[in-house]
C-alpha cells in the first residue's frame, strides 16, 4: 500500500515539475505503451485488459488533440488534429472488429509523431547549448555571469542569438 502511494506521489510531482515539451513526450510514450498493451491483450484474447488499455490510449490521444493551439500552430496543428482524429476513429474500429492491425497502424503513426517531436526537442536543446557557449554561459547554470570578458565577436552576435532564442522558444 505504501509503495503505491509513494509511487503515485512521485509521479504527480514528476509531472507537475516537468516542462511542457517533456510532458508531451511523456504523453506520447504513455499512449504508445498503452497501445502496445492493448495489442498484446488482443493477441492473448484478454478482452477486459484490451478494453482497459485501449480506453487509456484513446484518452491520451484525445488529450493530445485538446492541447493543440491552432493560432500558434497554424497548419501543423490542423494536420495533427486530423491525424489524432484518424487515430481515434481507427481505434474505435479496432475495438469493434478486434483487429490488432489497426492498433499497429496507430502505434506506427504515433511513434512517427513522437519521434519527430523528440528530434525537435533534442535540436532545441543543442541550439540552447550552442547559444550558451556563444554567450559564455556555463550550461549547468544559466544565471551565472559570463566566464570571461566578452569579446568583440560575442558582443556583436549576442543580440542575434537573443532574437534566435526568442523565435525558437
Amino acid at each position: 500500500m505504501y509503495s503505491k502511494l509513494a509511487h503515485k506521489n512521485y509521479t504527480s510531482i514528476q509531472i507537475s515539475t516537468v516542462d511542457r515539451g517533456k510532458l508531451l513526450l511523456m504523453m506520447y510514450d504513455g499512449g504508445l505503451k498503452f497501445l502496445t498493451h492493448a495489442r498484446e491483450a488482443l493477441h492473448t484474447k484478454d478482452i477486459p485488459k484490451f478494453a482497459r488499455y485501449l480506453s487509456k490510449s484513446q484518452a491520451i490521444i484525445a488529450e493530445l488533440m485538446h492541447t493543440l493551439d491552432f493560432e500558434k500552430g497554424g497548419q501543423i496543428a490542423k494536420d495533427l488534429d486530423r491525424l489524432y482524429d484518424f487515430m481515434l476513429y481507427y481505434l474505435t474500429e479496432a475495438n469493434l472488429q478486434k483487429d490488432p492491425k489497426k492498433i499497429q497502424k496507430v502505434i506506427d503513426l504515433l511513434s512517427l509523431i513522437a519521434g519527430a517531436y523528440r528530434e525537435i526537442l533534442d535540436g532545441k536543446s543543442e541550439f540552447l547549448k550552442e547559444a550558451q557557449q556563444l554567450a559564455g554561459i556555463a550550461p549547468e547554470d544559466t544565471r551565472q555571469a559570463p566566464s570571461k570578458a566578452p569579446t568583440r565577436a560575442t558582443e556583436e552576435s549576442a543580440p542575434e542569438v537573443t532574437r534566435s532564442l526568442r523565435v525558437a522558444l
